[in-house]
């Protein structure tokens, strides 16, 4: 049977990096350990009414939408529960329809130098801030937005005096790590429905609003499951760079998908010569407005080499008819004309024997 897997979070919650190191488990273990784990996420979503492939816009990266981090000033909300007041204001402004991640937290760090620096260089201001000191500031970051629907969210909070503006984070920049480390994911909204955890004592049977938002007046629904299937795989990541200490995220995403584990960083990348010229006639819009369509298969090769490192990995997928491995990874290339950067999706597969990632297509 195939598998395919949106995403695993084994950067931002620890369970399998905890269960690998600490018993020890080999990388044919813990295939069986995830692939187990997501059966159950699966079949607890299926028991719910919810189809697990449908997630998929709000749990990966997409080059047509776009992210921001709202950043509101708790100091303007009288209510020491502040992200309800936030909330009351932002779950009307989202469409009924789509689907999102939300992330919440408070500008935390002990260098406010720094945080000042990056809210200066990234802030699009709805109003003057006068900063006292990054934990009055609390932030909601939304993915898989359109260009309209993060212009509508924008001008509708403008009306809302804690409201200070937008943290761009479609593309890399310091801002975007900075809130990759200090947010956490609150829940997920499918349509009408909301996901997130609950206890990993409680039953998956039952569903807790553990948020405690009122989504009910807003039309929406909640279901919840064990915070560590939530956390594991239904969260999204911010998109950064893969540091040091963090390898472990990598290396637990393939092995949902191989029982071969190997750095990738140090692969080879492979373009088929038929490929190479797939990609620059069929796909040429999109390498041409990255600047890469004149590129010979090798400098292509070495061009994707390059940014390998440079986010995570994601829609992991397992063919067994085929012994085929592979996965996504987003690659932000700078353009010439000094424009923003273009955002061009690699679906790789994984060769641990010829230590290669094959290039199967580019979009």
């Amino acid at each position: 049977m195939s598998i395919s897997v949106h995403t695993i979070d084994a950067r931002g919650h620890i369970l399998l990096e905890t269960m690998r190191d600490y018993f020890g488990a080999t990388p044919e273990v813990m295939f069986r350990e995830i692939q187990g784990m997501v059966n159950t996420t699966v079949d607890v979503l299926k028991d719910k009414g919810i189809n697990y492939q449908d997630l998929r816009t709000a749990l990966v990266p997409r080059t047509d939408r776009f992210e921001a981090g709202f950043i509101f000033d708790t100091q303007d909300i009288e209510s020491s529960w502040y992200g309800l007041e936030v909330m009351k204001q932002l779950l009307p402004l989202l469409d009924i329809k789509s689907n999102y991640s939300v992330q919440c937290g408070d500008l935390i760090g002990d260098n406010q130098e720094f945080i000042f620096s990056i809210l200066q260089e990234s802030l699009v201001l709805s109003r003057n801030l006068d900063f006292v000191h990054g934990s009055a500031l609390y932030c909601v970051y939304i993915n898989n937005l359109t260009e309209s629907g993060l212009e509508r969210i924008n001008k509708a909070l403008s009306n809302f005096k804690p409201y200070v503006g937008y943290i761009p984070c479609t593309f890399s920049s310091r801002a975007r790590i900075y809130l990759s480390t200090i947010l956490v994911n609150s829940f997920l909204k499918h349509g009408n429905k909301v996901i997130m955890g609950h206890e990993d004592d409680r039953p998956n049977e039952e569903n807790i609003n553990m948020a405690g938002y009122p989504f009910e007046e807003y039309g929406m629904k909640v279901y919840s499951l064990q915070s560590m299937y939530f956390g594991v795989l239904l969260s999204y990541k911010i998109e950064r760079p893969v540091f040091k200490g963090f390898e472990s995220d990598t290396e637990l995403s393939l092995n949902a998908i191989s029982c071969q584990i190997l750095p990738i960083e140090g692969f080879g990348v492979e373009i088929e010569e038929a490929k190479h010229g797939y990609l620059k006639s069929d796909k040429c819009g999109k390498l041409e407005k990255a600047g890469v369509e004149a590129l010979s298969k090798d400098e292509l090769a070495d061009l994707i080499r390059s940014k390998v490192s440079e986010s995570y990995i994601y829609n992991l997928s397992y063919l067994p008819e085929h012994d085929v491995s592979k996965f996504n990874i987003m690659l932000e290339i700078p353009r010439v004309d000094g424009g923003y950067p273009t955002r061009v999706v690699a679906a790789l597969e994984y060769k641990p024997k010829e230590k290669l990632l094959r290039v199967i297509t580019m979009h």
